[in-house]
């Protein structure tokens, strides 16, 4: 603005100057330079202020478009605090919630190991009246198998005292006929030679031939029993073996069959009792991981999942080399 005053002013001021030694068609002509450069300074105002006013204009837009902006995110971190004390609030709740289903469980397994203890204690009591049962049937057979073995020594002397009043075979040829029948005693085949009158009037005594039959041992016995599926009989065979205290494994293997007998009777409860047995007397020996997995396996058959587990994981890391221990692994596995 300044210098659109200062300059006309200047000019106005050398005119006189000019007019002294320059000619009117000079000074028409400085004038007419003034008015130029007035007109090219009008100009550059309009156009400084409009390019002022279209810049004010566009700094305005974008001061609105920051301060929406601004508006956007200061409601997307009110909008993401919500979300967070949400959250806060969700994991509270989440957090409650677990340690309330890990003290129902834990509530349970105490149930179910009380339930179990109880379970035992009464097996126990039911064991030992089975086991002073089975006592007293054991004297009494043992009674009648000494009343049987004195009868028979009974008849055998009488036996012998009538042969000895027997009298003698005169010398002499005696000629036998040829066999004339077979006779079956006790379903074995016993040939018999009747009595021959020889020429010297003795009675030939008739010859009997028995067949011998290998004996087996009360273990064997057992095994073909639960193989043909009849487990009292072989439940009873084994329980005899075990009470060989000469050999001891054979008497371990017959106690885990006891088990096995059971087992495949479904009686799971007396089962695991057997089982037990082994696990606490036998602890190092192959025979109580096979048992503590069968064990396992009948608190799957009670659907007590929980303590199956339970038992799986002890067989893991007490017998974590045996076979029976991989086993156990996939067991756990599947009731996760």
């Amino acid at each position: 603005m300044k210098k659109r005053y200062l300059t006309p002013l200047l000019l106005l001021s050398l005119i006189p100057l000019l007019s002294s030694c320059a000619s009117q068609q000079e000074v028409q002509t400085l004038g007419y330079h003034v008015r130029s450069i007035n007109k090219k300074l009008d100009d550059m105002k309009v156009n400084t202020v409009d390019q002022m006013q279209q810049r004010q204009a566009d700094s305005s837009g974008i001061l609105d478009q920051i301060q929406r902006d601004l508006l956007e995110l200061k409601g997307k971190l009110e909008e993401n605090a919500h979300m967070n004390r949400m959250l806060q609030e969700q994991n509270k709740e989440l957090q409650l919630a677990v340690r309330t289903l890990s003290s129902q469980q834990d509530e349970k397994i105490n149930k179910t190991i009380s339930d179990l203890n109880s379970k035992i204690a009464l097996q126990n009591e039911s064991l030992v009246a089975i086991q002073q049962a089975r006592v007293h049937e054991a004297e009494r057979r043992s009674r009648a198998a000494t009343k049987a073995a004195d009868d028979a020594m009974r008849k055998a002397q009488a036996a012998k005292r009538a042969r000895a009043n027997t009298p003698a075979i005169k010398s002499g040829v005696i000629r036998i006929q040829p066999l004339s029948r077979k006779v079956i005693v006790n379903q074995k085949a016993v040939q018999s030679v009747p009595a021959q009158k020889v020429a010297s009037g003795v009675v030939a005594t008739p010859t009997v031939v028995k067949t011998v039959t290998p004996v087996l041992d009360s273990y064997s016995e057992g095994q073909q029993k639960y193989r043909d599926g009849d487990f009292k009989a072989a439940y009873g065979l084994f329980e005899k073996s075990a009470s060989n205290k000469k050999d001891k494994d054979t008497a371990i293997r017959s106690r885990y069959m006891m088990g096995e007998c059971l087992y495949k009777q479904g009686e799971y409860d007396q089962a695991i009792i057997q089982y037990q047995q082994i696990i606490s007397t036998y602890p190092g020996n192959p025979q109580a991981a096979k048992a503590l997995l069968r064990q396992g396996e009948s608190f799957e058959q009670l659907s007590d999942r929980e303590t199956a587990k339970i038992i799986y994981k002890k067989l893991t890391r007490a017998y974590s080399t045996s076979p029976e221990a991989e086993t156990a692994q996939k067991r756990l596995s599947a009731l996760q």
